[in-house]
């Protein structure tokens, strides 16, 4: 359930766990009955037990994505064309905003729409509990293309890094949040680069063609990793113990 990844992938695992548990269930419990119709009766019976198993999984994820939906059409983000990804929160600064070309700093003019961007898209988190209460982290990371006369990896690595953390100083600086603000993101923010790695799926071609997008900022909410694992184990138990409880009602009617 990373944010950087979308809900999707989590919300799979749980879907595919649960319905193996229930074609498992199903079929031990329904011993004797030969018939198709019989074993889909017991289905038809055991599914909604297993289901409302999940329920609570379900909703914190609902609630998350909803939260995520919900930030991405902030309407100064949107007018600022600054605006998060609206599964993953993830806002993207091109490579447009920066100066000069390829540069580590912010354009004089575009720091100003950063900045805005950053304060908008901060309070809008506040007002959201599901993402806010669970923020573990806002990462900032820089991404580069694979150019360089030696080492490229080696190379774009320290220059993506630099293009990351030169708009967090700028952030936390005196051009730019508020003092609010600015606690907030020295209390959360991490830095990291990626060098070529990670090119983005819109363009992810390693020819000239691309590489403006390929050089850019990430800003990225990360949830606590505490809370996914929770989320999971707990989920896991509801399950566990909901399918004992029906073997043990179905081995009784059995005898």
């Amino acid at each position: 359930m990373r944010p950087g990844d979308g809900l999707g992938e989590w919300w799979a695992a749980i879907a595919i766990i649960a319905f193996a548990l229930l074609a498992v269930v199903s079929l031990s419990g329904s011993t004797g009955m030969g018939a198709g119709q019989n074993v889909a009766s017991a289905v038809d019976k055991i599914a909604p037990r297993l289901l409302a198993s999940i329920a609570p999984a379900e909703r914190s994820l609902a609630s998350i994505e909803g939260a995520f939906a919900s930030l991405c059409q902030e309407p100064v983000l949107v007018g600022l064309e600054l605006e998060p990804d609206c599964e993953t929160g993830v806002i993207t600064l091109p490579e447009s905003l920066f100066r000069p070309a390829g540069g580590a700093k912010l354009g004089i003019d575009e720091r100003e729409y950063v900045a805005a961007a950053m304060t908008n898209y901060l309070a809008r988190m506040r007002r959201l509990p599901a993402i806010w209460e669970s923020l573990e982290a806002i990462e900032l990371r820089g991404h580069s293309d694979p150019r360089a006369m030696r080492k490229p990896y080696e190379t774009n690595m320290v220059g993506s890094q630099q293009k990351a953390l030169g708009v967090l100083l700028f952030l936390v600086g005196p051009q730019g949040l508020s003092e609010a603000d600015a606690r907030d993101l020295e209390r959360l923010a991490v830095v990291s680069g990626a060098s070529f790695s990670r090119p983005p799926a819109s363009c992810p071609t390693a020819d000239r063609s691309c590489f403006r997008e390929w050089r850019r900022v990430e800003i990225r909410p990360v949830l606590s990793e505490a809370l996914r694992r929770g989320d999971w184990a707990r989920t896991v138990e509801d399950l566990r113990v909901t399918t004992l409880q029906i073997q043990e009602e179905n081995q009784a009617s059995d005898r």
